[in-house]
């Protein structure tokens, strides 16, 4: 399985991390489609993975990082496009932002997208302020952002934005 991390190929996954049983290892391991983890909640519909981040802020290399680790794992289920609903974030930094780009990048070498679903207005204001809203759709509910992640085209629909 591919790595879209490259910063996470220096350093070992923790011990047991795809294993834990609150973590998603694959979508057949999911008893009724979701699991409870540390950092989100994760759920799949079809090959789309849609993680409930549970985390109020995502800052500094520790946020960085655990949203990178979050995002390894989901790569590793065999998920092809990937949801965040960021309900409960309210502040997110540039280094998360970092992580995501590089993200969305190598999700569209296997045709994949990233959208983010329930964004506070800061951290819409963040993807707005740095213009990664024409990257990635942020959308007012699931059900949207699944539509926009399916959707070939790259750029995010006025309709489903919020």
């Amino acid at each position: 399985m591919w790595n879209p991390f490259s910063r996470l190929r220096s350093r070992p996954s923790p011990p047991g991390r795809l294993r834990d049983p609150h973590h998603a290892t694959s979508p057949e391991d999911l008893p009724q489609g979701s699991r409870r983890g540390s950092l989100a909640d994760i759920e799949f519909i079809g090959e789309t993975a849609v993680a409930t981040l549970t985390v109020t802020e995502l800052s500094s290399g520790a946020g960085a990082d655990q949203l990178a680790t979050l995002l390894h794992e989901l790569a590793e289920t065999g998920a092809r496009h990937f949801i965040l609903d960021v309900q409960n974030v309210q502040h997110m930094d540039s280094g998360c932002l970092g992580v995501l780009v590089e993200a969305t990048g190598q999700l569209a070498k296997h045709g994949g997208r990233i959208a983010l679903v329930n964004a506070d207005r800061g951290v819409s204001y963040l993807f707005k302020l740095t213009r990664l809203d024409r990257i990635f759709p942020i959308c007012r509910d699931v059900m949207s952002a699944l539509a926009a992640v399916e959707r070939t085209g790259n750029g995010a629909d006025a309709s489903d934005a919020a």
